[in-house]
């Protein structure tokens, strides 16, 4: 077989469920290493269009194609052997964190794993842990704090070296030094891999090739983030109402920080 190259196209993709059409229309081609920044309010249709993308569900209409063949010819397993996914809630499971790291490919010998989990972000801390690789960490990675699990999540997605790369970011409240440490690990893994990614941090916003502005489960705006601010349209108000939440969080973590003084 032909090595995948990793573009992505969208053909009148629509998807009912039940009798509720969620996804209408969607057309989009995304180009091999391109950065996609999937945007839109909560019920825009952002998560059913990645989890089509995925494959969780298959499309009602139209056809969604890698590399110009339809998906649905492919053998999901085979499919999803081609996709890295960074999820919000990362699943781990009972086990070492040297399994859960090799998650997507068991063959991985330590070194592998070491490996991943540095360009992750994730060798210090778990060489803190009482046993280091073989320290074993509780259902949905109980004993991990939220940005550690996150970390896990991305040496995982590094270790399968996947063509595509589905990235659903966490918001989760995590400390500035953390949030630095989980966007170099990022910068890391999307390294020419085409991704998309429903993107909550305003530097993604910024990083990503085009962003896709969704509403009402269509595609509203399509374009770079200097483009859509000028045109002062969907997406910047999208911007305008985040940047605004970002400095208002802030701002209560700064009183937060006064009164502990």
């Amino acid at each position: 077989p032909q090595p995948v190259q990793g573009a992505i196209t969208l053909q009148d993709v629509g998807f009912r469920y039940g009798s509720r059409q969620v996804i209408r229309q969607l057309n989009l081609h995304i180009r091999p290493g391109e950065m996609i920044g999937l945007v839109g309010h909560s019920g825009s249709g952002k998560s059913t269009l990645v989890n089509l993308i995925n494959r969780f569900y298959d499309v009602t209409e139209g056809s969604i194609q890698l590399d110009g063949i339809d998906v649905r010819r492919l053998a999901v397993a085979d499919y999803r052997r081609n996709i890295g996914l960074v999820l919000q809630e990362p699943f781990l499971f009972f086990g070492t964190v040297a399994e859960n790291i090799a998650y997507g490919k068991p063959e991985a010998t330590r070194q592998e794993i070491i490996a991943a989990a540095r360009a992750a972000h994730a060798h210090d801390f778990i060489l803190r842990l009482p046993h280091g690789y073989d320290s074993v960490v509780g259902e949905r990675g109980q004993g991990l704090s939220g940005g550690e699990r996150q970390r896990i999540s991305i040496a995982r997605a590094l270790l399968i070296n996947p063509r595509l790369l589905i990235l659903d970011e966490a918001t989760s409240a995590v400390d500035t030094e953390t949030e630095k440490e989980i966007q170099k690990a990022l910068d890391n893994l999307v390294q020419g891999r085409t991704t998309i990614a429903i993107a909550h941090r305003l530097s993604t916003l910024r990083k990503a090739d085009r962003l896709v502005v969704m509403d009402r489960g269509e595609i509203v705006e399509v374009g770079p983030h200097d483009e859509l601010m000028a045109a002062q349209g969907a997406y910047w108000r999208l911007y305008q109402a985040q940047a605004r939440r970002a400095e208002e969080d802030a701002h209560a973590a700064g009183l937060v920080l006064a009164q502990d003084q």
